[in-house]
């Protein structure tokens, strides 16, 4: 088998509908070619021309072998492909029957080879020599072509769907001379070659990239793999009540916020609720251009349907009774009283912190033939026994099954506290988890700020991609005055949501939020509790830095 770079392909380059031909190229090469080659995929280049004006592209495969020199390839996917001589274009059919304008393919292999060529020559650490240099197209989906289509474009730089189906190893040889006498001026790639391009093409990517680079990568590729659940939606418009169930990172608030939007265009009002105030004000803040969408935390929604002298008529009852019984109660009997100020449909999101009781007063708010969504996680160490997040409701369950959100050691770190259906990670490999020990209250805000320091100046990350988790009210108001003294902006509170700032919140008020980058301060027994260190690991999405002791760790890591 070929050594590939990188040895697998990421799931955002699997499931792009754009890349489909590059990945059954990358396959079959893993297939048909030995360990002696070694296969570059997407290998990018940038020239300066002697204006300092600069040029660049792409070679979608690069074919090295120590004895045969380099082979440059460029792939065009398509059911059809057509070339105009007379106006020098090229035209791809896609599967959906459009005709797209692109590069001459050959060209752009040419070039490719050539620059990288140029560049490799350029380049230390090897013993620069005339070597065998090729370039070609593959075709995967085109059938024979018949004739040359000009003299730099032979029919040989071809290999088309036969070939490549049957022979793409044979092609390969043909291209790269193998077999043949070579030139008494070209000299073997060799070893040395191979390790040269290695670290032109490789090392530069992995010494150079940082944090906040590979935050900026992974933006990319969450959008996309988010959107991809999105798919989910198209199977339950006609039923009545549908319970959407999945682990941290399955994309629920993100197809809750893209589900309302929906139906909101098709002329519905829509009431989306949760507990969590910080994750209403969040959801509402994206959603707040449209009109029919209605966005308040449960209790926001008791307040805002109640009528005004409620809190005067039970002045004597404690707070707690307040919000568990009579808030809910009063909801119900306001939206008894007028069905008018009811929701064609209802979205519930984190329901399983919703209570048992709660959900008679939801339903309330619901008009008759309405529709109800709850979006709830499926953890059933944490979310089982006494609330049952809308079970009692008649929802049918739809499952999520793909952890969209989180790289895969983040999903391995939070699933230590998870037990639920099965679910796969569908994220970038990532960044391991980073743990910092310190044995005290103090010796950890001092490791969390020095950690917030390097993310910022060193790490590149941007502030607003920064969250820093205590389990302690007192730790997050320690660490408030600390940076203010430094004047270090600050996320407080719901009302500076949106500002460019560093955020700091406990991982209870942060439930439902993420963040790119994460520092947990674990201190004091409480993030023992399974749903709060389930839910503190799972609201980084690309970094996780854990300060805690060493004792907090075993603990933290489980069996692993």
């Amino acid at each position: 088998m070929a050594k590939l770079w990188p040895d697998s392909l990421p799931a955002w380059v699997r499931k792009d509908p754009k890349r489909k031909a590059e990945v059954r190229v990358y396959k079959k090469l893993a297939e048909v070619l030995d360990d002696q080659f070694h296969v570059f995929y997407s290998t990018p280049w940038l020239r300066t021309d002697e204006y300092g004006n600069e040029t660049d592209g792409e070679c979608d495969f690069l074919i090295a072998h120590p004895e045969h020199g380099i082979l440059a390839i460029e792939v065009k996917g398509g059911q059809q492909i057509s070339f105009n001589p007379r106006k020098t274009r090229w035209i791809v059919t896609g599967h959906d029957g459009r005709e797209h304008t692109i590069k001459d393919p050959v060209q752009q292999a040419r070039s490719s080879k050539h620059e990288i060529w140029r560049q490799l020559a350029g380049y230390g650490g090897w013993n620069n020599r005339t070597i065998h240099l090729a370039h070609g197209v593959i075709l995967p989906n085109i059938g024979k072509i018949p004739h040359n289509l000009g003299p730099s474009r032979p029919a040989k730089v071809f290999c088309t769907a036969r070939e490549f189906r049957d022979d793409l190893r044979g092609w390969i040889g043909k291209r790269m001379n193998e077999g043949n006498k070579q030139k008494k001026e070209v000299a073997p790639l060799g070893a040395d070659g191979i390790n040269a391009l290695k670290k032109l093409l490789v090392r530069p990517v992995k010494l150079s990239f940082n944090i906040g680079v590979k935050i900026s990568d992974a933006r990319d590729q969450f959008d996309f793999l988010e959107r991809s659940q999105y798919e989910i939606l198209n199977f339950i418009p006609e039923i009545p009540r549908a319970l959407i169930r999945g682990g941290a990172g399955t994309g629920k608030t993100v197809i809750a916020i893209e589900l309302a939007i929906r139906l909101a265009g098709e002329g519905k009002n829509v009431l989306l609720t949760c507990f969590n105030r910080l994750l209403a004000d969040e959801i509402g803040l994206k959603l707040k251009q449209f009109s029919r969408i209605t966005v308040w935390n449960f209790h926001t929604l008791c307040g805002k349907i109640v009528r005004s002298d409620w809190e005067s008529e039970h002045s004597s009852i404690s707070k707690r009774e307040l919000f568990d019984q009579v808030l809910p109660n009063e909801l119900y009997k306001a939206m008894e009283s007028n069905p008018s100020r009811k929701w064609d449909v209802v979205i519930v999101d984190e329901g399983q912190d919703i209570r048992d009781e709660w959900w008679v007063a939801i339903d309330s708010c619901l008009k008759d033939g309405g529709k109800l969504r709850v979006f709830m996680d499926s953890n059933q160490k944490i979310y089982s026994g006494s609330r049952k997040g809308g079970r009692n409701m008649d929802a049918i369950p739809i499952p999520l099954n793909k952890n969209l959100r989180n790289t895969k050691p983040i999903h391995i770190a939070a699933s230590v506290h998870y037990s639920g259906p099965r679910i796969v990670s569908e994220g970038p490999d990532g960044l391991d988890l980073e743990w910092v020990f310190a044995n005290d209250r103090n010796s950890k805000i001092k490791r969390a700020l020095e950690k917030l320091k390097k993310l910022v100046s060193t790490e590149e990350v941007a502030a607003e991609d920064i969250a820093i988790l205590v389990n302690d009210r007192e730790v997050k108001e320690k660490i408030q005055e600390i940076l203010k003294v430094h004047d270090v902006p600050l996320l407080t509170d719901t009302v500076n949501l949106g500002f460019k700032t560093v955020t700091i919140e406990t991982v209870r008020r942060f439930k439902g939020l993420e963040s790119h980058a994460v520092i947990l301060i674990v201190d004091g027994s409480e993030m023992e509790q399974q749903e709060l260190a389930y839910v503190a690991f799972s609201r980084a999405k690309v970094y996780l830095c854990v300060i805690c002791s060493k004792r907090e760790q075993v603990l933290l890591r489980g069996k692993d």
